[in-house]
């Protein structure tokens, strides 16, 4: 799995506005819950910039990180989180009594860092199939081109 070089020309370009460059991400690895969320370091929260279930997870809503296990290693730590099982949602999420309503037990959390800071998060949620690692370094790519565009 690699991606194509016209989709990394179209995630690269500054013509390309937020709502397609966020259709390609989340096109880019199977998945039914996509959403991309700018860091908050003050306050150690994130914010959602993207949903791929806007009537769930809206544009906007932000989530506290503060003194969690998921915010140490993801946003501080920048470790990607990948969590496979209903006990590895339970330990990420807050809210993962919905998480799992939805039948998604699968999660890959991805930190976007600019330069040494952890300026947001690229999350992935699909049900059974754990995430490979090529969907990992393919994540790591699009995170990267998210990078800039909070820059």
């Amino acid at each position: 799995m690699e991606i194509p070089t016209e989709l990394f020309a179209q995630l690269t370009d500054p013509a390309t506005t937020d709502t397609v460059f966020h259709d390609l991400c989340a096109n880019a690895i199977p998945n039914e819950l996509y959403s991309a969320m700018r860091y908050h370091p003050a306050t150690i929260e994130v914010e959602r910039i993207a949903s791929t279930m806007p009537e769930i997870y809206p544009v906007g809503g932000r989530k506290p990180k503060k003194d969690t296990p998921w915010g140490q290693k993801v946003l501080i730590d920048r470790h990607i989180n990948l969590g496979s099982g209903a006990d590895d949602i339970r330990w990420a999420f807050s809210d993962h009594e919905t998480i799992l309503g939805l039948g998604l037990d699968q999660v890959m959390n991805v930190p976007v860092i600019l330069g040494e800071q952890v300026v947001g998060t690229m999350n992935y949620l699909r049900p059974q199939q754990p995430f490979s690692l090529q969907e990992q370094a393919i994540a790591q790519l699009l995170a990267a081109c998210l990078a800039a565009r909070l820059a």
